[in-house]
């Protein structure tokens, strides 16, 4: 058995659309003007997306309503949210292995809310922004409820690579996701895959392993 931290957007489901345009939205309405494109927003995940944005000068106050705004937006679009293809099927089977949690820079309550409406309750629990905005404490707080298990951390963007090594996990970048597999290279992640049948297969091959 192992611990598995999830990314959700750009792993899980195919947000992007959604997520950048009600970011960018939300943060022109409470005076934040720097983005002004998906491209924009995607930059904001180099590293950590609150981090970044505190270094354009946005503070604490106006982030937490910016992310409050967000969550207000989102509501009206979680009915459009699709899972990547094959994702469901490959979280049934590594939750069978592993223990599962999600982490992330969204609100909570959405990915709470989509993966439901999927039928998706394998995780033990999600960790949003509105609990913590750095995913590094995220994932150290993480691995030290289950210090016994080998840690691993699934996600698509360079901040997710650099935060998961830096909270003590195990990286594994997926290429379908909002950076691509060129993009995540560029920060080695320690394992790299092109699918979810090929995620939950080494992530079951590590699992064995931990039990050997």
């Amino acid at each position: 058995m192992a611990l598995v931290m999830f990314d959700y957007d750009g792993v899980i489901v195919d947000s992007l659309a959604q997520f950048t345009n009600n970011f960018i939205r939300a943060c022109r309405e409470n005076g934040f003007l720097g983005l002004k494109s998906q491209e924009d927003a995607l930059a904001l995940f180099d590293g950590n997306v609150y981090e970044t944005l505190a270094r354009f000068g946005v503070d604490a106050v106006t982030i937490n309503k910016i992310l409050v705004r967000y969550e207000e937006l989102a509501k009206g679009y979680l009915d459009k949210i699709r899972l990547f293809p094959g994702m469901g099927q490959a979280l049934e089977r590594i939750a069978e292995q592993n223990t599962i949690y999600i982490i992330t820079s969204n609100i909570s309550s959405v990915p709470v809310k989509v993966l439901g409406k999927h039928g998706i309750s394998c995780f033990k629990e999600v960790l949003g922004a509105e609990k913590e905005k750095s995913k590094i404490k995220k994932i150290q707080s993480t691995i030290k409820k289950h210090p016994e298990l080998p840690a691993f951390y699934v996600g698509d963007t360079r901040g997710d690579i650099i935060e998961g090594r830096e909270g003590g996990a195990s990286t594994v970048g997926v290429a379908w996701g909002w950076h691509g597999a060129q993009k995540l290279k560029e920060v080695f992640p320690d394992y790299l895959v092109e699918t979810p049948e090929e995620l939950a297969e080494l992530l079951s091959e590590k699992s064995k392993q931990s039990e050997e």
